[in-house]
């Protein structure tokens, strides 16, 4: 048997997160039989899903954060650690200062990807500089990954991705575990009192990107309309005071729940009746390919990359707080499960596997 490939993951943190769990359900599903995939990251306080990493046999380690003051300790962590441990290929999830570790990877022999989960920084000075400093990624790196076209010319530019190191990876899901199961639907609503309530949810950081205070604001119009709608919201960050300080200030406790980080998403999921995803921008989401795959409409705004529309059950809506309002009322539709649809559109996270197993190994 040929030897096994040994691949570095490099992700900000193992939390519960859209790229992060994009890149666990590939590596859950590679045969490490042929290839080992570890993780470091370089957030040691997000450790959320780290002993699920660590039972499908990956190790995890940690390395300093970035601080742009701290080149020189950032610097000589990156060639100790390479030195200490014999990798073949990094394949890194963090953009910014990527390429400063890139570079130290190659001199120690290694092949280096970049892989593209997003469309935009966001903005202010911070996002400006991020911006500045992964411009090198596109001269530095051996191949490019995105979750979608457009999430690579942004990071990379279209001559990158005109290219043949130029790959779309789609953001793969374990497809069996969001398919639709209406035992699971009653066994949830009955958990949290629901009845015949019309449900939306919510995932993902509570960040300025995913637009919380928007939702919040729409959903207190939309009550005018059904008194009895629910608003489930599962993620936590650092906009989640603002949020708690918003619905006390439009009076929403008794309508909107908090869940904070879950590891039964595709519960919840089957639970809910509508997806809601206003975020200011998106790349493919892992989030949104869930839920279609959970069987429910998802109102998107329209900056959400569209290629997400893999089962024809998205919209996307300018953010007009009318419109969405007018989206949220006609929302009452019969339930299917999309899993067929999503498997075979390329979100399968087994099927893409299989594939990064044969690329890993390809490229050493």
């Amino acid at each position: 048997m040929p030897r096994k490939i040994k691949v570095l993951e490099f992700l900000p943190g193992l939390n519960y997160g859209g790229a992060q769990a994009m890149i666990i359900n590939l590596c859950r599903n590679i045969d490490y039989d042929q290839v080992q995939c570890d993780f470091i990251i370089d957030h040691s306080g997000l450790l959320e899903m780290k002993d699920l990493v660590e039972s499908f046999g990956a190790q995890v380690f940690t390395a300093p954060q970035f601080k742009g003051t701290n080149l020189k300790e950032i610097t000589a962590f990156w060639d100790r650690f390479f030195e200490e441990h014999d990798y073949d290929i990094i394949h890194s999830h963090v953009r910014s200062y990527a390429f400063i570790v890139m570079r130290i990877a190659k001199r120690h022999g290694m092949k280096t990807i970049i892989h593209s989960h997003n469309t935009s920084n966001g903005k202010g000075f911070r996002s400006t500089v991020q911006t500045i400093m992964q411009y090198p990624l596109r001269n530095t790196a051996d191949y490019f990954f995105g979750c979608s076209r457009e999430a690579g010319e942004w990071l990379f530019g279209k001559k990158v991705t005109k290219g043949d190191r130029f790959y779309v990876i789609n953001n793969g899901i374990d497809t069996d575990r969001f398919t639709y199961d209406v035992r699971i639907r009653e066994q949830y609503r009955k958990g949290f009192g629901f009845k015949d309530e019309k449900v939306f949810i919510q995932v993902g950081r509570m960040s300025a990107q995913k637009n919380y205070l928007f939702t919040l604001d729409v959903f207190k119009k939309y009550l005018e309309y059904d008194g009895n709608a629910k608003l489930v919201i599962v993620g936590d960050g650092e906009q989640e005071q603002e949020i708690r300080d918003r619905i006390r200030q439009l009076k929403l406790e008794d309508n909107v729940i908090i869940l904070q980080r879950r590891d039964d998403v595709h519960a919840l999921l089957q639970m809910a009746d509508v997806f809601l995803m206003p975020s200011l921008y998106e790349g493919l989401s892992v989030a949104c390919i869930e839920a279609e795959s959970s069987g429910i409409i998802c109102l998107c705004s329209d900056r959400v990359d569209q290629n997400v529309n893999v089962t024809g059950q998205c919209r996307f809506i300018p953010l007009d707080t009318d419109l969405w309002i007018e989206e949220m009322k006609r929302t009452d539709e019969d339930r299917h499960a999309y899993w067929k649809e999503i498997a075979d559109a390329g979100f399968d996270a087994k099927v893409n596997a299989e594939w990064m197993t044969e690329f890993y190994r390809s490229i050493v």
